[in-house]
């Protein structure tokens, strides 16, 4: 297998390093890791003839595949992307208050929590929300109604969005 032996000194050369390698019935699986990212790949036996090359699954994620294989080329040439893979600190305080709304939803007793019960449990916790009058035009309301709708969209398919390339951009 030129081909691994090939990615395996290039990737060394350029600051790659195995960080886990495991072979199955697929191929062999293998972890590189730099500074700023993880590159997981497999690399199957040679057919047709071809030492290297990608095979890639069109599906829903062919984009995310093939940005992938982008960048895994240009860490091999020594250009590693520094785009973050992490979420901010505000994203991921955002995606916490979701989490927390999704698993608010609920009494212990099984009956569902009204919007006014959330946000003084869990959006507003240290605030006077007011009379009922009050509360039905109030500005809490609707931020705490577009919360619970952004929440509901997380969990419904929202969350898949997260594993692909640049998700965290989208992310309000």
């Amino acid at each position: 297998m030129r081909g691994v032996q090939a990615i395996v000194s290039r990737a060394a050369a350029v600051g790659l390093h195995i960080a886990k390698e495991a072979t199955n019935h697929e191929g062999r699986h293998m972890v590189f890791e730099g500074n700023y990212r993880r590159y997981r790949i497999l690399i199957k036996p040679a057919r047709l003839g071809l030492e290297s090359g990608f095979i890639i699954q069109h599906d829903s994620w062919l984009e995310a595949r093939i940005s992938a294989i982008r960048e895994f080329n240009k860490a091999l040439e020594g250009a590693e992307i520094l785009k973050p893979t992490r979420p901010t600190n505000y994203q991921r305080r955002r995606l916490e208050l979701l989490l927390a709304i999704l698993d608010s939803l609920f009494l212990p007793d099984g009956r569902r929590r009204t919007l006014r019960q959330l946000a003084q449990t869990v959006i507003y916790p240290r605030s006077d929300l007011g009379r009922a009058i009050e509360w039905k035009s109030s500005s809490e309301r609707r931020h705490t109604q577009r919360l619970v709708s952004e929440a509901h969209h997380l969990m419904r398919e929202g969350y898949r969005a997260l594993l692909q390339t640049g998700a965290f951009a989208r992310l309000r």
